[in-house]
């Protein structure tokens, strides 16, 4: 297994290559903005990983592994950022960014997949399908909050029981004070560690532990 750095070396070192010119270890100091000393340093190691040759005079080549190696993280770098970008309607520097944090983390089988679902996009896309800017309209519009613990929520919100996280006999406790999924829940207060709540038309008062296993869906901010 390579490291995310030595990754990132490989695509840089393919980038180069692919221009046609013959590639220093300056190039690649400026291109990574890093110290030529640090990457002489890790060129070292790809040598020794038989991934780059270096030759007598500064130019750097590619082995057949290494070139290999640096196209796969350049097509699952440009698989994140076409799928931030495309899919997602977010700038190309930003998708760029965000691809860059991803693109060691993905495996073969889930870059077949992402590949697979921006090819469907794209020609739904190009066939005009409906959908395509019902998908741009759903994703710019406020969507429902990640859930919380009723710990985290403000007195005074509202929301439905998603889940409960207690184990037994905690877990019926609970459910027979009324805290089941799918009931809508009210935060009344929060004093000195004990929650006050209205749940099925009744208040409650809970403990920081009974508290912290009930998780809300609080509704959309406008």
């Amino acid at each position: 297994m390579l490291s995310p750095r030595i990754e990132d070396y490989l695509e840089e070192l393919f980038l180069l290559e692919s221009t046609g010119r013959k590639v220093t270890v300056t190039d690649v100091a400026d291109r990574l903005k890093i110290t030529k000393g640090t990457v002489t340093a890790t060129i070292q190691k790809l040598v020794d990983l038989e991934l780059v040759k270096h030759e007598r005079y500064g130019t750097l080549h590619l082995t057949e592994a290494g070139r290999r190696q640096g196209m796969t993280v350049f097509h699952r770098h440009e698989g994140f950022r076409a799928f931030f970008h495309e899919l997602l309607g977010l700038d190309r520097d930003h998708s760029s960014e965000m691809a860059c944090s991803m693109e060691h983390y993905i495996d073969a089988t889930t870059e077949d997949r992402l590949y697979a679902l921006l090819e469907f996009f794209r020609k739904a896309r190009a066939e005009h399908q409906p959908w395509v800017d019902e998908i741009f309209l759903a994703i710019e519009k406020p969507i429902l909050l990640m859930p919380v613990p009723l710990t985290l929520c403000e007195v005074g919100s509202e929301g439905v029981i998603l889940r409960l996280t207690a184990d037994e006999p905690l877990r019926k406790k609970l459910l027979e004070k009324g805290f089941a999924v799918g009931t809508e829940v009210e935060l009344l207060g929060n004093e000195e560690e004990k929650f006050r709540c209205k749940v099925a038309r009744k208040e409650q008062e809970l403990s920081l532990n009974e508290a912290a296993t009930i998780w809300i869906q609080q509704p959309s901010r406008t």
